[in-house]
């Protein structure tokens, strides 16, 4: 990974070193175990030698921790403190919670809330539905926010001049991946200016749909977006599109959203 990939050549005030240790910690992902220095540096593009440097200061600080036998990291409680302080700021998850749980009773599907995290969205509440009992769908997971229904909508809800900047970033992280993964995207944007919803049919995983909702941020809070989503022999464009859109959308509204 390039300075210039972490923005070190676009501000003076950037501190290169800070971004990169913060890159360490968003290697770490829901499921992940113990990860060692060498898959580290896979995942980040970070040489061996920085990533072992950061990991040493990451480790005396607290936010990693070390298995004694295999040398190896997860991260530590200081990063749990962080991710609950974080969370105790946003005040609609304890309006969401209970509706989001009442529609995925309803529905039989998976709802979740989600805000942005770099390129990925970040689930910040989940009411989980049994037919997705083998994917994690748990407060902390993290998917790609382009080929997402929620991460679509969040960037459909965003005003036109900061989704510009944010398509500019994904153009740069998927480099010569981006055309392809542009036409998907440019086409639920279009289908959220006519329907006021996007989706994603299996372009995430390919047995899975979803269809995804913007809601308007509140003062003091980040934009955040809906989805339900469900296997996809289940759950169908269709129906979608017929029985999912109207309830994600009445949803919103309660929430205060756009839909």
């Amino acid at each position: 990974m390039e300075e210039d990939d972490l923005g070190a050549g676009k501000d003076r005030l950037f501190v290169t070193a800070l971004a990169r240790g913060l890159t360490v910690l968003r290697a770490f992902q829901p499921g992940d175990s113990l990860l060692g220095n060498q898959e580290l540096a896979a995942r980040t593009g970070l040489p061996k030698s920085t990533i072992s440097r950061l990991t040493y200061t990451l480790l005396q600080l607290g936010y990693l921790a070390q298995d004694p036998d295999s040398g190896r990291y997860r991260p530590g409680v200081g990063v749990l403190a962080l991710g609950y302080a974080a969370l105790s700021t946003l005040d609609i998850r304890d309006v969401a919670a209970p509706l989001m749980r009442a529609l995925s009773q309803e529905t039989g599907h998976s709802v979740t809330l989600a805000a942005r995290s770099g390129v990925s969205m970040i689930y910040v509440e989940a009411s989980r539905a049994p037919t997705r009992l083998g994917i994690k769908l748990d407060v902390g997971s993290t998917v790609p926010l382009a080929t997402t229904a929620i991460g679509r909508a969040w960037l459909a809800g965003l005003p036109a001049h900061e989704r510009a900047a944010v398509l500019e970033e994904l153009s740069q992280h998927y480099g010569t991946r981006w055309p392809t993964i542009q036409t998907g995207l440019t086409a639920a944007l279009q289908d959220y200016a006519e329907k006021g919803y996007c989706l994603s049919l299996g372009e995430f995983e390919a047995d899975i749909n979803a269809i995804g909702v913007a809601l308007k941020a509140s003062p003091g809070q980040p934009p955040l977006a809906l989805n339900c989503s469900g296997p996809a022999f289940r759950l169908s464009k269709a129906m979608l599109e017929d029985e999912i859109a109207p309830r994600l959308q009445a949803l919103a509204r309660q929430l205060g959203g756009r839909a």
